[in-house]
């Protein structure tokens, strides 16, 4: 398309390691999200491994001038009017949960970029909306992320609501096979993320 070499190593689509000099795709056998700001402005790219390819399995551009992941969200770009009419975000892991809801016709989503929830994005979100849902994995690791992501919401003065789903489902099966109005009811029975935690305690 008419990019030279270096600039796409600017732009950390090709790679090249100290052991072999040579230019590579970054991306090779990857499965290919673009990464846009909240302007719209196309900034970098996330590939999830295909088949039995290399790990990671998911794999995000490397931070440059243009891409940082811990200062963006994915998807804002098309949830950030959503987000304000409905005066609420729902958060997700991933960016195929983002899209499960997008086409379940629930817009005002997002997800971090493949890391904990960092202070810039909940400061980023709070330009949007003080009325945040966690919609994680009911594993462990889920859990974890959960909790970790509500005290970055509550450290920024943003309500921080847990939604648990039913043992094994994640974001993606449950609004696959509930729809938008099992989102609904899901999230009407969102607790607190203090709550939330008293209830693992408890557990």
């Amino acid at each position: 398309l008419g990019f030279d070499d270096e600039r796409q190593f600017a732009a950390g689509v090709l790679t090249r390691s100290e052991d072999r000099p040579e230019l590579r795709p970054r991306f090779r056998g990857r499965l290919m999200f673009p990464i846009y700001d909240a302007a719209g402005h196309p900034v970098g790219f996330g590939g999830r491994v295909l088949g039995d390819g290399p790990p990671p399995k998911y794999l995000n551009s490397a931070d440059s001038t243009i891409f940082s992941k811990s200062n963006l969200l994915y998807a804002l770009n098309w949830a950030k009017q959503a987000i304000r009419k409905a005066d609420r975000l729902i958060i997700v892991e991933g960016y195929f949960d983002v899209i499960r809801l997008m086409l379940a016709g629930i817009n005002e989503v997002v997800a971090p970029m493949g890391t904990a929830l960092t202070d810039q994005q909940a400061e980023l979100i709070r330009k949007y909306t003080k009325n945040v849902f966690l919609l994680y994995d009911s594993d462990q690791a889920g859990l974890k992320a959960t909790f970790r992501a509500g005290d970055k919401l509550l450290a920024s003065g943003i309500a921080a609501h847990v939604i648990s789903l039913p043992e094994g489902e994640d974001p993606d099966t449950f609004v696959a096979k509930e729809g938008a109005e099992g989102f609904e009811r899901a999230a009407r029975e969102s607790v607190d993320v203090f709550e939330r935690k008293i209830q693992i305690l408890d557990r």
